[in-house]
């Protein structure tokens, strides 16, 4: 016969009620969260796919954060790029209307102006800054100004944004791509009275004036030819009508910048379509693994509290237990 002290039926029953008690704290813990799953002990497999399914959905939405940042840069770019050509549309327009024989040069100059002043709005558009306060057009200088007056300050480099595991979007667009490099012949003017965009022997002897090889030199050229240059050229005809010619070079660069932008914008959609279907997808799976069936708790609390309220009978009563009861 195996004899039990009375300390040894104490420990017993104590243990027992702690064990009743740590169950339906468990249950407790578990409804008031709405998890299954508290801690790795619990469930070790189910734990371990939660931590990966976590971890990998912290990566998609941090993707998910850099296509929105993408997107913003390329939808600010793409309406300046729009302005652009409003604006492109209009000098064409004033280029057609100015450089014909029926103006004089006094009205040419008059209306010159707006001509000007167009050439100030492209150069506060080439200048715009995101809500980073970056200049979109600088490259990777974007801290600094993309241009300088008609001067192009930034650089080829065109700051990218991973949007998923393998793919990367091209953010910012520099203005090498879009404004540079225009395939015209040399905007450079040996005598603003005999303006032209080609050099000749017969000019060699006069003072060339340099212009910008981009978009605002090729306005800047447009300007000087209207008599509303800086340094107060007369009114050239000729180079008016070439304005014509050279301002749609500039449109078409720009346009097919902006779609450029636009077929980027396209992949944007398209990645981020397919970080939601993953995040929608792994939020099902977490809620597989970890969610609790209520059901399933309710049942368990109850056996618990029972269970619990036995344990603490016995550990009273074996409490109470003493031979000086019996004497």
């Amino acid at each position: 016969m195996i004899r039990l002290s009375t300390t040894q039926m104490y420990n017993s029953s104590m243990n027992g009620m702690l064990d009743s008690y740590g169950r339906l704290n468990k249950v407790n813990n578990q409804m008031a969260t709405g998890k299954r799953v508290l801690t790795p002990a619990d469930d070790p497999v189910a734990a371990a796919q939660t931590l990966n399914t976590k971890t990998r959905m912290a990566v998609v939405q941090q993707y998910n954060r850099n296509v929105d940042f993408a997107d913003k840069n390329l939808s600010l770019t793409e309406s300046v790029l729009d302005q652009t050509e409003d604006s492109l549309i209009r000098l064409k327009e004033q280029a057609i209307q100015l450089g014909s024989d029926q103006w004089s040069d006094n009205q040419v100059k008059a209306s010159g102006i707006e001509v000007k002043e167009l050439l100030s709005h492209l150069q506060g558009l080439v200048n715009t800054r995101n809500e980073s306060g970056e200049y979109i057009f600088g490259g990777s200088q974007a801290e600094e100004k993309a241009y300088d007056g008609n001067t192009f300050k930034g650089d080829a480099i065109e700051r990218e944004a991973q949007v998923a595991d393998d793919t990367f979007i091209k953010m910012l667009t520099s203005g090498a791509r879009a404004f540079e490099n225009i395939d015209i012949a040399d905007l450079t003017t040996h005598n603003p009275a005999e303006a032209v965009f080609t050099t000749g022997p017969e000019n060699l002897a006069a003072t060339p004036k340099e212009y910008s090889n981009n978009m605002l030199g090729v306005i800047q050229y447009f300007v000087d030819a209207t008599g509303n240059g800086a340094d107060g050229a007369p009114v050239n005809k000729e180079a008016i009508r070439s304005a014509i010619g050279n301002i749609d070079v500039v449109f078409e660069q720009v346009s097919q910048t902006r779609s450029q932008i636009g077929a980027r914008q396209n992949t944007l959609d398209a990645v981020k379509d397919n970080n939601l279907d993953f995040e929608a997808f792994a939020e099902k799976s977490l809620s597989e693994l970890e969610d609790l069936d209520y059901a399933d708790a309710v049942m368990r609390l109850e056996t618990s509290m029972i269970s619990y309220q036995a344990s603490m009978q016995v550990t009273s009563k074996v409490s109470g237990l003493s031979l000086f009861n019996y004497i």
